[in-house]
C-alpha cells in the first residue's frame, strides 16, 4: 500500500493509504454499515464484482478515518461513496477532506466519472460541496470528474443493442446510476424498494437483492455494449402459501432503450416461472402513461385502481395495478408447514395416525 502524507490543520502529519478488502492490518478498525453485506465485503467475497477500497487515515499508526467507494470491478465508471468516519477527539482537523480528495483521485485514475453519496448532516454537506459534489436527488449529492461532460445527456444514450442478464453485485452502483437519472420521470420508480421520483437509490439495489435470495425472486438488467446497466427488473414473490404463486415486479428503463423492454420483462417473466410464479404484478402511477403503455405492450393489463392512493406534490392520483398471468396453476415451491404458523410435517403425520 503506497502511502501519501498530508499536514492537517493542527500540523500533524495524517499518512493516508488506500487498501482493498481483505485486509486483515484493518479488522476492527474500519466499519461497514451495510450489515447485510459486512461478512463478504471484509472477507474479499465481492472482489470478482465490485471494487471497494477503503481511503484510511493514520496518525501515529493509529487509524483515526477513513471513507470507502465502491464501483464496478470491470468498468470503474461509477461509484457510490460509502463509510465516512473520522474518530472522536481527531475533528475539525482536515481529517475527512483530505481522505475525500485523496478518495477522488484514486477514483479518477482508475477513469471514473460520476460518484454518488448521500448525507442528512449539513456540516458534511459543506464538506462535500468543498470537495465537487452537488445535491442530486432527495438526501443525495454527485460528484462529476470533468470527463464526465454532460453525464445525464451521454452515460445512458444509446449504443447499441443491450443484452438481457441476471443481476450482480457490480450492478449495484449501476443501478443507483440507472434509478438517480432524471429521466424517466415515473412517480414510482421502484414499489417494492418504496423508492419514488424525488428517492435516491443507492442501497435499495443491495437490500433488495439479500431480499430476493432463496427463491423469493430475481432481478434482471438490461446491459448496453458500454457495460451500463440501462434497464431493470426485479420481482419478489408474496409471503403467504395461499399467495406463494403471486410476486410484484417493477422495473425502469432509460428513454434511450425503451424499445427493449420487452426483453427485459420477458426475461424476468423466465425467472418467475423457474420458481413457480405464475402471475406478476406491477404498480404504476396513473399519471405516466409511458410506463402504462410499456406495461400493457409487455402484455400486462390494468386490473385494479386504488383511488387517490398517491400524493404527487399537491394533486392525489390513482395507483394501478397491472398484471400478467404467465401460468394458470403453477406447482407450489413451498408447502404450508415452511410458512410462519403452518402446520410441520410430523405434525400432520401425527394427526393423520390420531385419525386412523
Amino acid at each position: 500500500m503506497a502511502a501519501q502524507t498530508v499536514a492537517l490543520k493542527t500540523g500533524e502529519k495524517l499518512t493516508i493509504r488506500v487498501a482493498e478488502p481483505p485486509f486483515p492490518e484493518y479488522t476492527g478498525k474500519v466499519g461497514c454499515w451495510w450489515s447485510a453485506v459486512r461478512d463478504e465485503l471484509f472477507a474479499g467475497e465481492l472482489k470478482p464484482w465490485l471494487y471497494t477500497p477503503y481511503v484510511v487515515g493514520e496518525l501515529d499508526g493509529q487509524v483515526v478515518g477513513y471513507i470507502s467507494y465502491w464501483t464496478p470491478t470491470d468498468t470503474r465508471d461509477v461509484g457510490l461513496v460509502e463509510f465516512v468516519s473520522t474518530a472522536e477527539g481527531h475533528r475539525r482537523k482536515g481529517i475527512a477532506s483530505a481522505l475525500m480528495t485523496r478518495l477522488i483521485e484514486h477514483f479518477q485514475s482508475g477513469g471514473g466519472l460520476a460518484l454518488y453519496l448521500c448525507t442528512t448532516n449539513p456540516q458534511a454537506g459543506g464538506l462535500y460541496e468543498k470537495s465537487g459534489f452537488w445535491y442530486h436527488i432527495g438526501d443525495g449529492m454527485r460528484y462529476l470528474a470533468t470527463e464526465a461532460g454532460d453525464f445525464d445527456a451521454t452515460y445512458l444514450s444509446f449504443c447499441g443493442e443491450a443484452c438481457a442478464r441476471l443481476s450482480t453485485w457490480a450492478d449495484l452502483p449501476r443501478a443507483a446510476a440507472l434509478f438517480n437519472h432524471p429521466e424517466p420521470r415515473w412517480l414510482i420508480k421502484d414499489y417494492m424498494t418504496q423508492t419514488f421520483r424525488h428517492t435516491r437509490y443507492e442501497s435499495h439495489f443491495m437490500a433488495l437483492r439479500k431480499r430476493l435470495e432463496n427463491g423469493r425472486g430475481a432481478c434482471v438488467v438490461l446491459e448496453n455494449p458500454n457495460r451500463r446497466v440501462v434497464g431493470l427488473a426485479s420481482f419478489e414473490r408474496l409471503d403467504t402459501h395461499q399467495e406463494q404463486h403471486v410476486a410484484n415486479l417493477s422495473f425502469r428503463v432509460c428513454p434511450a432503450y425503451t424499445s427493449q423492454t420487452n426483453e427485459l420483462l420477458d426475461a424476468a417473466a423466465d425467472q418467475a416461472r423457474e420458481l413457480s410464479i405464475g402471475i406478476l404484478q406491477i404498480h404504476v402511477a396513473d399519471p405516466d402513461l409511458d410506463q402504462k403503455e410499456l406495461a400493457e405492450s409487455c402484455g400486462f393489463e390494468e386490473e385494479a385502481r386504488l383511488r387517490n392512493r398517491l400524493r404527487d406534490g399537491e394533486r392525489s392520483v390513482d395507483l394501478l395495478v397491472y398484471t400478467r398471468v404467465l401460468e394458470d396453476a403453477p406447482t407450489p415451491l413451498r408447502e404450508e408447514g415452511d410458512y410462519y404458523g403452518g402446520r410441520k410435517a410430523w405434525q400432520a403425520e401425527r394427526v393423520a395416525v390420531e385419525t386412523v
